[in-house]
């Protein structure tokens, strides 16, 4: 596998046209919170169904969800993955997306369960032939808990079979400490979401004299947020890709998590190595319902969350 990239899929995603299935869980959003849709339909797996993940490519959508995690995660025995391109035509997109707000045949046979607006619901039904399209953030620690061991078995052996570059393994065993920004600050996201500011990481305490360094998506932003921690080294999207990234949390001596999906599953393989792993409780800012303990997987450790407000923007 040597000079393979981590922007190829071990298992090339196959271009389809949709067709009748049985329990289709559409992927969406970044890594992270595609992670969790894989989670939750490995736990329609597990309950007999036929699982396929779907990612619709759509126009207008933000860089970093616009890439399915198919493209780093291969087929397995309980679940494949599809990527659906859609059609130029109007009526052709309105058709073959399920999820279009002008399809109303979706609607009409009451095929789509979505979740959506509840980011924590994880029910899941029983088993049936009829198709049900799911679609929805499943944020909740509980489903990983229950498939542990087959779905860290999984991202180890995707994460260990694609070659790391040097920087990669340079950063093996570092305090890792995540900031996110970039595409939340805005108002509405920070009103909601969350951004954490500077009393939040000022709290981080230092475990250990392993080099310390940030890897976040907005550089210049991180480096405002954290002006009283001691940092060694600092690094943005530019020296690592979202894969890359998520590898090097999973490798980490200790990770301080931002409120991110993304660095959440980087704890959830560090952990697994016997890594110290901190998240910001609560998780988000302002959610209806409340998130409580959704992300507090067991081991985890909890930092008061502190956030930014609209008026640290000026």
């Amino acid at each position: 596998m040597d000079g393979q990239q981590f922007s190829e899929s071990p298992n090339p995603i196959v271009l389809y046209k949709p067709k009748n299935q049985i329990q289709q869980v559409i992927l969406h959003g970044g890594l992270g919170n595609q992670l969790f849709q894989w989670s939750y339909g490995h736990q329609l797996a597990f309950k007999g169904h036929d699982v396929r993940f779907s990612f619709y490519k759509r126009p207008n959508i933000l860089n970093h969800t616009s890439t399915s995690l198919g493209e780093f995660l291969p087929n397995c025995s309980h679940c494949s993955f599809t990527e659906i391109e859609l059609p130029k035509s109007r009526i052709g997109r309105v058709l073959l997306d399920p999820l279009h707000k002008r399809n109303v045949f979706s609607k009409a046979w009451g095929e789509v369960l979505d979740t959506s607006s509840n980011p924590f619901t994880h029910s899941l039904p029983g088993p049936s032939r009829k198709k049900r399209i799911h679609f929805g953030y499943f944020q909740a620690f509980e489903s990983p808990m229950a498939a542990e061991e087959v779905l860290l078995k999984e991202l180890w052996k995707t994460l260990e079979g694609r070659v790391r570059n040097p920087l990669e393994m340079e950063l093996e065993g570092a305090e890792v400490i995540h900031v996110r920004q970039g595409d939340t600050l805005t108002k509405s996201n920070m009103k909601k979401v969350g951004v954490l500011s500077s009393e939040y990481y000022s709290q981080i305490p230092r475990l250990s004299l392993k080099r310390r360094i940030i890897l976040t998506d907005d550089v210049k932003g991180a480096s405002k947020v954290l002006p009283q921690v001691h940092i060694d080294d600092i690094y943005g999207p530019s020296d690592l890709n979202v894969y890359q990234t998520l590898g090097v949390m999973a490798r980490a001596h200790s990770l301080y998590t931002a409120n991110s999906t993304l660095s959440w599953w980087g704890g959830f393989l560090a952990r697994s190595r016997g890594a110290q792993v901190y998240i910001p409780h609560p998780f988000f800012r302002e959610y209806s319902p409340d998130p409580e303990l959704s992300f507090a997987y067991p081991g985890f450790q909890l930092l008061n969350a502190r956030f930014m407000e609209v008026s640290d923007l000026k």
